[in-house]
């Protein structure tokens, strides 16, 4: 919740401009996104994460060592963390896209569905 507070009253240049945030949505999924990175996944897992969860997408992200601390207060900014997770425009490279609409729910399926017919067709190693 406090990067998304620092997205709206902690950045000089904002201009005074809340740029939202979406907290109750990214508070919703906290204990099911910690389960799963600190618990459950492994390497061969993908996720598809909820489009307003970036949050705790970044946070996970920076406590995995996998960002800086300094990108933490710079979510909407221009140039820094996006509002839902980017494979081509955040540091830390999701295995999904989410933000354009449907496609946080059917890339996954499909790259399922892909991988589930290569396995059933060919001798694959494990993801990683």
């Amino acid at each position: 919740m406090r990067i998304v507070d620092a997205a709206n009253h902690d950045r000089a240049d904002a201009g005074g401009i809340k740029v939202g945030g979406h907290q109750a949505s990214s508070a919703s999924m906290v204990g099911i996104m910690t389960s799963l990175w600190f618990d459950l996944l492994g390497r061969e897992d993908k996720v598809a994460v909820k489009p307003h969860a970036s949050p705790v997408y970044h946070a996970i992200k920076y406590l995995t060592g996998e960002i800086d601390r300094s990108w933490l207060p710079r979510l909407r900014a221009f140039g820094g963390l996006q509002a839902y997770p980017s494979r081509t425009k955040d540091p830390d490279v999701a295995d999904f896209s989410t933000g354009s609409v449907g496609h946080g729910a059917v890339a996954p399926l499909f790259a399922a569905a892909t991988r589930r017919y290569l396995q059933g067709r060919f001798e694959l190693g494990t993801a990683g």
